[in-house]
């Protein structure tokens, strides 16, 4: 097993293509958007963790292109875990619909990990193991995706990470400076 963080962080270029990634971003320039906020399991309330500059998230599933994003995922997740290879972590239950992220300019996502728990709504049990996020769109200023306090990861169009959801793997979107961006993610339990 390998003691470096950063060996559990992996990147796959050319996961979509150029016009998977229009075509869902043009549609989801119609859908409906929540601001994103965060739960508090202290007080059992969520809110906001940068004020009014977070961003906004849907989980539109009748996106056209929703179910073959879903489908690629799996095999995605399928191979980290081959690769890990790990006799104590044998699989997976399933993973999440896809929750879409947009950014305009000034909005970003607060530090935070992956302790995801409202996916689990009575008929999934589990906790999120793994954690998916997918760039549509990198005609944006700013926007940086930040993992361990400082560690820029470039996600380009079509590209993903996939990484554990543990407080071990802090991450954050700095704010967007110009142009919208917009990405999905998916957690694995």
């Amino acid at each position: 097993m390998k003691r470096d963080l950063d060996f559990y962080v992996k990147k796959h270029s050319n996961f979509l293509t150029a016009d998977i990634c229009i075509k869902t971003v043009e549609e989801l320039k119609n859908t409906k958007w929540k601001e994103n906020k965060f739960y508090d399991p202290k007080s059992n309330t969520t809110h906001t963790l940068s004020g009014n500059l977070e961003n906004d998230y849907s989980f539109d599933n009748k996106i056209s292109t929703h179910n073959l994003i879903m489908e690629k995922l799996w095999i995605v997740v399928k191979n980290y875990i081959d690769e890990l290879n790990f006799p104590w972590f044998v699989g997976w239950q399933g993973y999440t619909e896809l929750r879409f992220n947009r950014y305009y300019e000034n909005k970003k996502m607060a530090e935070h990990c992956d302790h995801i728990n409202s996916i689990f709504d009575g008929q999934r049990k589990g906790i999120p193991t793994l954690s998916i996020v997918g760039s549509l769109n990198d005609d944006y200023e700013g926007g940086d995706f930040i993992m361990f306090e400082d560690k820029k990861i470039d996600i380009k169009q079509g590209e993903l990470i996939i990484f554990p959801s543990l407080f071990l793997y802090p991450h954050r979107v700095e704010p967007v400076i110009k142009g919208t961006r917009y990405s999905y993610v998916s957690w694995i339990y």
